[in-house]
């Protein structure tokens, strides 16, 4: 079992003159941490005007800044929003990235859904897995070609051009995409892509996705396989606490995840999560819902370490190869943060090192 970290930035109201700047410096000490506690991938969401919800618009900024805090810790793009970028900026980026890590760049990709967000870079979200794998076709072709002979598709026209820098990694950085809808499982292994789930969908639910998962891949032509390069593992992310008092980081946790999920009055929290039924039926959902009952339904992973021990031992049977814990989420404290790293990486990941 590896071990990730996850952030998109997040800082509810109210803000003082500092929030920004001390969100994003107290993320990349909490990077830093996480690779000294034996945390083995960060990952950091794209997110565009989404006040409160997320401040990461430029996620592969963050991650060059976070490559020169850390050595081995691979850089996860948790993802590039393809359909709103030219295909030769995304690739110039990752290879940026990919070259100051070292190759450490895991390249995650998605479409993108919050309608917010694409009215106002105007792209029409019905064309976006269309117009994404077109573009990540090109995007490969740009890191094999050299140079690049160019691609003429429905959606893109690209002339064949020197794309500098070179990726490190040969064919390309691993490939990942979002799944927060079990369907992306399918579609990923045809097309030879990683999986990042979510907790959120049960331990059951998971474990039927990530079995499809891999029978569907086991069978995929190698020929009509996006990826050069398959990367078959599959992670799962949850929002998280770990303290030494079992109960507070059971309460940390939760009221994290609530916020996450919609419980808070953010002005844009209304516009999340349109692939779920929207945020009212996810909020109405865990509004029934104890403390206790969020732990044990995978809506969020907290206790002490023996507790978060064994929800880890949980989800690994469902297959997955990478646990990711989200836990600067709704009003947890970076010094919470931070203890959390700490015992995890003192008494949880130990555990499942063998």
């Amino acid at each position: 079992m590896h071990f990730g970290m996850m952030t998109q930035i997040q800082i509810p109201r109210p803000w003082t003159e500092t929030s920004e700047r001390e969100a994003y410096w107290n993320a990349l000490e909490q990077g830093a941490a996480g690779e000294a506690a034996g945390f083995e991938y960060f990952w950091i969401t794209e997110q565009h005007f989404l006040a409160e919800i997320g401040h990461a618009p430029a996620s592969d900024m963050f991650l060059a800044a976070l490559s020169q805090r850390t050595k081995t810790m691979r850089m996860g793009l948790g993802v590039v929003l393809l359909p709103i970028h030219n295909p030769y900026y995304v690739a110039e980026r990752v290879a940026t990235l990919d070259v100051l890590s070292n190759g450490r760049v895991e390249f995650g990709t998605g479409r993108g859904t919050t309608t917010y967000m694409l009215d106002a870079l105007g792209f029409d979200p019905a064309e976006g897995r269309a117009v994404g794998k077109e573009s990540l076709t090109a995007i490969l072709r740009m890191f094999e070609e050299e140079p690049f002979k160019g691609f003429k598709g429905e959606h893109f026209d690209l002339l064949g051009r020197d794309v500098v820098p070179r990726v490190i990694q040969k064919p390309h950085p691993p490939l990942w995409v979002a799944a927060t809808n079990l369907e992306t499982y399918e579609h990923a292994a045809r097309q030879g892509y990683g999986v990042i789930g979510v907790t959120r969908n049960s331990v059951e639910v998971t474990r039927d996705a990530v079995e499809r998962y891999h029978a569907i891949a086991a069978e995929a032509d190698s020929s009509s396989l996006v990826a050069r390069k398959p990367n078959r593992q599959t992670a799962v992310f949850g929002i998280a606490c770990c303290d030494s008092d079992d109960r507070k980081g059971r309460d940390i946790a939760c009221a994290a995840a609530r916020w996450y999920y919609g419980d808070n009055d953010a002005e844009l929290n209304h516009l999340r999560f349109t692939t779920a039924g929207g945020v009212a039926a996810i909020r109405e959902r865990i509004s029934k819902l104890s403390n206790d009952d969020l732990i044990d339904n995978g809506m969020a992973i907290g206790g002490d370490p023996d507790t978060i021990t064994r929800l880890v031992e949980k989800w690994a049977t469902t297959g997955i190869d990478q646990m990711i814990f989200f836990m600067q989420a709704g009003f947890t404290t970076h010094d919470q943060v931070m203890r959390s790293i700490e015992l995890i990486g003192e008494k949880v990941i130990p555990r499942f090192q063998s």
